[in-house]
C-alpha cells in the first residue's frame, strides 16, 4: 500500500508539472488579450491542442491506476485463503473511491477555473483596438457570408468572433452572435471533457445455478463458452465465468 501511494504521489507531481505549464500559457495568452486595456490583436492567439491533449492522457492514466487498484484490491478479497475480512476490503474500496472521487473533483475545478479565464478573454473583446492594417480585419466580408459592414466600420476576426470595429477609434464596439457558417479553425479549445471510470469486470461471483447464469447461451446470439467457463449476465453486462473460481474473467458484451 505504501508503494502504491509513492506511486500515486509521484504521479500527482508529474501531472502538476504538466499543469503548470499549461496554466502558464494560459496566462501568457490573458496577458496578450487582455492586458493593457485597448490591446492590438495582430495574430489569432495559438490553441496548445497538442499539450491539452497530453495532459488529458495523463489525467485519465491517473483515473485509471486507481481503478486499476481498486478492482485489484477487490479481487484479492474475493480469492479463497486471501485472509481479508468483509470489513477490510470494504474499507480500502472506501478508500480508493474517495481517492477517485477527490481526483475528480480537482480536475472539475481545474475545468471551472480555465472557463473564467477564456470568458475573461471574451468579454475583453470590446476593449481591442484592431488597426484597419490589422491581419485579423476581414477584407472580404461576402466571403464569409456577412452584409457590407456599416459606414464607417470594418470587420475583424478575434479570439473566433467576428466583431465589429469603429473605423476612426479602431475599437471593437460589437461582437457578432457565432452562426452556423462561421469558421471553426480559430475558435479557442474549449475544456477538456472530464476523464471516465472504466469500472471493467463486475467482481461478484456468480454460481453455476444462478439466475444470472447464462443457460442458453444461442438465445443470446452466443457461441457455446470455452471449456471450465461459463456466461452469466451481470450489471447489465454479459461476461464469461471461470467455473473454478465462480468469477468474472472477461466482458464479452458490454451493457
Amino acid at each position: 500500500m505504501i508503494a502504491q501511494l509513492n506511486l500515486h504521489h509521484a504521479n500527482e507531481a508529474r501531472t502538476g508539472y504538466i499543469v503548470g505549464m499549461l496554466r502558464s500559457f494560459i496566462l501568457i495568452l490573458l496577458a496578450a488579450s487582455a492586458a493593457p486595456a485597448f490591446a492590438q490583436i495582430e495574430q489569432p492567439l495559438p490553441r496548445f491542442e497538442g499539450l491539452e491533449m497530453q495532459l488529458g492522457r495523463e489525467e485519465q492514466r491517473q483515473l485509471d491506476e486507481l481503478e486499476t487498484a481498486r478492482q485489484r484490491e477487490r479481487q484479492r478479497a474475493l480469492l479463497p485463503g486471501s485472509g481479508v475480512s468483509a470489513a477490510e476490503a470494504a474499507l480500502r474500496d472506501l478508500e480508493l473511491r474517495r481517492e477517485q472521487d477527490r481526483l475528480l473533483l480537482q480536475l472539475e475545478q481545474d475545468r471551472a477555473r480555465e472557463q473564467r479565464e477564456r470568458d475573461l478573454v471574451s468579454n475583453a473583446l470590446p476593449n481591442t483596438r484592431v488597426p484597419a492594417t490589422s491581419s485579423a480585419v476581414v477584407s472580404e466580408p461576402e466571403a464569409h457570408l456577412l452584409p457590407p459592414a456599416p459606414p464607417g466600420k470594418y470587420y475583424a476576426r478575434v479570439n473566433g468572433r467576428f466583431v465589429i470595429v469603429d473605423a476612426t477609434s479602431e475599437l471593437v464596439e460589437q461582437v457578432l452572435p457565432v452562426q452556423i457558417t462561421d469558421p471553426t479553425a480559430d475558435v479557442p479549445a474549449g475544456p477538456r471533457p472530464l476523464p471516465t471510470i472504466d469500472m471493467g469486470l463486475p467482481l461478484r461471483r456468480v454460481a453455476p445455478t444462478s439466475a444470472l447464469a447464462i443457460a442458453n447461451p444461442a438465445s443470446f446470439a452466443l457461441p457455446a463458452p470455452p471449456a471450465g467457463q461459463y456466461y452469466a449476465r451481470v450489471d447489465g453486462k454479459i461476461v464469461l465465468v471461470e467455473a473454478q473460481t465462480e468469477l468474472p474473467v472477461k466482458v464479452v458484451r458490454p451493457g
